[in-house]
């Protein structure tokens, strides 16, 4: 099972203050946890949050995005679920970072086999924090009042993969009642785990995550950030599809199939891609070069 399980109640010393947040309701009683309550876990903490169903796509963002909040000190909170909750966790790990875990069931639950290795390498140099004792399975309710403890332990948040009824929407919905920074990843219009991302940002709930607001948010330049400055800093594809708009100017899904060699959706992940990088943009379904 890993360390010993413990707890703490909301009038106790170690409780972490950000949860006395009047705007989380109901007020959050007290916490069992696994892992040791260092303070420094929670002076800087980034909500990571997304899809289930993660795409490449939203993988390769996470690639990205975790080393550069770690880099800048953020501790890493998110939901141990599969899909972007748990690549999130396994990446900050993977850099030396600091995670956080915020169970959605039990805090001695035994989850599916890659979340309880997964659980077990975070208690190390992390923790694991839940409202529910025992083995307590996990309800319907239980996931979304799990997710107002994930962003009110965050100063900012990130939906990296979303779909129309996707639970990070729940939240987003949180971050925006306690006024937390939110980002969002923009994803293709093809694609159903990019639909609630791309309405966060549409409505204007969320900000656009880019390279630039990246770098903004960190205080750092565009270029410290990981802006290419050539395309021999590109992925393959990515400098096929680059090249392609260069030489033959804005074109559509279809052109860019037919002079890149690569097939419809290794262009439009590729897009995308680029897209959030702010090299290439799209209307009307004609995609052009930025830089």
């Amino acid at each position: 099972m890993g360390r010993e399980i413990k707890f703490v109640g909301r009038d106790e010393e170690g409780f972490p203050e950000k949860l006395s947040c009047p705007a989380i309701k109901p007020p959050v009683k007290g916490l069992w946890y696994r892992g040791e309550l260092d303070p420094r876990l929670w002076q800087k903490c980034a909500a990571v949050v997304g899809s289930r169903k993660m795409s490449r796509y939203g993988k390769q963002v996470l690639g990205e995005l975790i080393p550069r909040l770690v880099g800048s000190g953020y501790t890493i909170v998110s939901g141990l679920m599969y899909g972007v909750d748990q690549e999130a966790h396994k990446l900050t790990l993977e850099c030396g970072g600091l995670a956080l875990a915020v169970l959605g069931y039990g805090i001695g639950h035994k989850s599916e086999e890659g979340a309880f290795r997964l659980a077990q390498k975070i208690e190390e140099k992390g923790l694991l924090l839940s409202e529910y004792e025992g083995d307590a399975r996990g309800q319907t309710w239980t996931f979304p009042q799990r997710n107002r403890l994930v962003v009110g332990l965050s100063d900012v948040v990130f939906v990296v993969e979303a779909g129309e009824r996707s639970g990070s929407l729940n939240t987003a919905s949180w971050a925006v009642r306690m006024k937390k920074k939110l980002y969002a990843v923009p994803g293709s219009v093809f694609s159903n785990v990019s639909m609630g991302t791309n309405k966060l940002i549409e409505s204007g709930t969320a900000r656009v995550l880019t390279t630039s607001t990246l770098a903004s948010l960190l205080g750092q330049s565009t270029k410290e950030a990981g802006m290419p400055v050539s395309t021999q800093q590109l992925g393959e594809k990515d400098r096929l599809i680059w090249t392609s708009l260069k030489l033959n100017g804005p074109s559509s899904i279809n052109e860019l199939t037919r002079s890149s060699g690569l097939s419809s959706r290794e262009v439009l992940v590729s897009l995308a891609s680029m897209e959030m990088r702010e090299l290439v943009w799209q209307e009307r379904g004609v995609w052009s070069i930025l830089y």
